[in-house]
């Protein structure tokens, strides 16, 4: 199965360009995860892949999310490009997409893009993707209690709480929480989102 297509997929906002890095642009990116995204004593992810962060591994994981990719069950990484410059990763994922319909949401930027409205201008541009273009019924997010910055963005985009765990990443259990948002409860994003190249992915995603 060629993937090619989804190298044709973009999405643009007022600031934001969303597409998947080329092999080149990966390190790049890498270059950006290592310059930092998150306080050393904090770990906004449930997987503290940023504790153990090499080029070979960055780059093995990305290679990875195109290597298993079926219809059923697949990943996409984009990375997110403000005024040109590589910001972050906005990710997309689903499993059973074509029974279930629903998408999950995840990100990551990098330290200095932060604190900018950027993450709640890529996870609306994905919504929009996943509603608009994909035909989900639902998308998905999850947060660490502690982490005030992904929840306000959820919050401002109508997520709901639809359910409590706890993860440990490093170890120590922490409150986590499972956050839900409805098609039918979507109006919108408050401002233009543009999609480019879709169709010939809609296969790949399994919303053909």
């Amino acid at each position: 199965m060629s993937l090619d297509p989804l190298f044709g997929l973009r999405l643009r906002t007022p600031r934001l360009e969303l597409r998947l890095p080329t092999d080149a642009e990966l390190i790049e990116l890498y270059e950006l995860a290592a310059a930092g995204i998150h306080p050393p004593e904090e770990m906004p992810f449930g997987v503290a892949w940023t504790d153990d962060l090499t080029r070979e591994l960055f780059l093995a994981y990305h290679r990875s999310l195109r290597e298993s990719w079926t219809p059923e069950s697949w990943k996409i990484d984009l990375g997110t490009w403000v005024g040109g410059t590589l910001a972050g990763v906005q990710g997309i994922s689903a499993d059973a997409y074509a029974e279930n319909r629903t998408i999950a949401t995840g990100s990551w930027l990098g330290s200095r893009f932060q604190g900018q409205g950027v993450g709640t201008e890529m996870r609306a541009a994905v919504i929009e993707l996943a509603f608009g273009k994909l035909g989900a019924v639902a998308v998905t997010s999850s947060a660490f209690e502690a982490n005030a910055a992904s929840r306000r963005v959820s919050a401002k985009l109508g997520y709901s709480v639809v359910g409590h765990d706890t993860m440990s990443p490093r170890g120590v259990p922490e409150p986590h929480l499972l956050l839900r948002l409805d098609c039918t409860e979507w109006s919108g994003a408050p401002f233009l989102v543009e999609v480019e190249g879709v169709t010939p992915c809609l296969p790949l995603f399994g919303a053909a």
